[in-house]
C-alpha cells in the first residue's frame, strides 16, 4: 500500500492479511478490512479454530496485538500469551526508568488502594470510570489524585498540568503487562520471540518478495480469500518440496 503510482495520494481498497505459521508452513490465514492489528487477533484465533479444529496452546506476536481486550480474550481462552504492548522496549530505556511521571515507576499498595510516586507523595482512589471500546470490550479506569504536589522539587519533571497529579489506568491492563512482561523476559520468552522472526516474517517475505504477490488480482472479501487460501497452499507445498530434497541430499549414499 506505499506505492502511489498516480502520485495523488488517491485512496486505494486494501486487505490486512493475517497468517499462523508453524516451521514456516502456514497453518491458517484470515483477511480483515482494518489497518491495524488490534482488532483482528480475536477472530484470527476463531478463524484458526475453524481451520485447525483446535485453538493454539500458544501465541506469539509483536507489539500491534497487545491490547488489554487481547491479553483478555488469550488469558480466558487459555492461551500462553507471548505478546508484546506498545511500550514493551520504550520502558527498559534509561530515560524511561528515570521518569518520575511514569506510573510504571511508582509504588502500588492494593490493600489501601493508593499509589506512591518517586516523591513519596500517595495518591488516593476517587472514583472510577467505564470505556467502551468499538468491539463492546469494557475497560474500567481507576481515577486517583494526590492530596497535596506543592513545594514538590520533583513536579516539573512530573506534570505540566496545574493542581494536584491526577491518574488515570486500568489495573486490569497493568496486570497484564506484568504477565507479559515475565514470561517476555523469560528463557522461553525470549526463545519464542527470537524463532517469530524467522516465522511468519520470512514466509511473508517469500510471498511478497520471492514468490512477487505483492497486489490482488480481485477485489471482494469473498473473492481474495480464496486467492489468498491458494497462494498459502502454493507455498506449503514448495516449503514440503524444498524440505523433502534437504532431507534426501542428507542421506549418505
Amino acid at each position: 500500500m506505499k506505492e502511489d503510482h498516480m502520485r495523488n495520494g488517491q485512496l486505494k481498497p486494501g486487505y490486512n492479511v493475517q497468517i499462523g505459521t508453524e516451521n514456516q508452513f502456514i497453518l491458517s490465514y484470515s483477511l480483515h478490512p482494518r489497518p491495524t492489528d488490534t482488532r483482528c487477533l480475536q477472530p484470527r484465533m476463531e478463524k484458526a479454530r475453524q481451520i485447525l479444529g483446535k485453538l493454539p496452546q500458544t501465541v506469539i506476536a509483536d507489539a500491534g496485538y497487545g491490547s488489554e481486550e487481547n491479553y483478555a480474550y488469550l488469558e480466558k481462552k487459555e492461551i500462553q500469551a507471548v505478546v508484546k504492548y506498545g511500550s514493551y522496549h520504550k520502558e527498559k530505556s534509561k530515560a524511561c526508568k528515570e521518569n518520575v511521571g511514569k506510573i510504571e515507576n511508582w509504588t502500588y499498595t492494593e490493600t489501601e488502594d493508593t499509589w506512591m510516586c518517586p516523591a513519596r507523595q500517595t495518591l488516593y482512589f476517587r472514583k472510577e470510570s467505564k470505556e467502551i471500546v468499538e468491539s463492546g470490550y469494557e475497560i474500567r479506569k481507576r481515577h486517583y489524585r494526590s492530596e497535596s504536589c506543592e513545594g514538590c522539587p520533583r513536579r516539573e519533571g512530573c506534570t505540566k498540568a496545574a493542581g494536584n497529579r491526577e491518574v488515570v489506568v486500568s489495573l486490569e491492563r497493568l496486570r497484564y503487562q506484568k504477565l507479559a512482561r515475565e514470561i517476555l523476559r523469560s528463557k522461553e520468552g525470549h526463545t519464542l520471540t527470537v524463532r517469530r522472526m524467522t516465522e511468519p516474517e520470512s514466509v511473508l517475505g517469500q510471498l511478497k518478495n520471492n514468490r512477487g504477490f505483492r497486489r490482488f488480482l480481485l477485489r471482494g472479501m469473498e473473492k481474495v480469500t480464496p486467492q489468498v487460501g491458494w497462494l498459502s497452499l502454493a507455498h506449503n507445498l514448495l516449503k514440503q518440496a524444498t524440505n523433502d530434497q534437504k532431507r534426501k541430499a542428507a542421506i549418505p549414499q
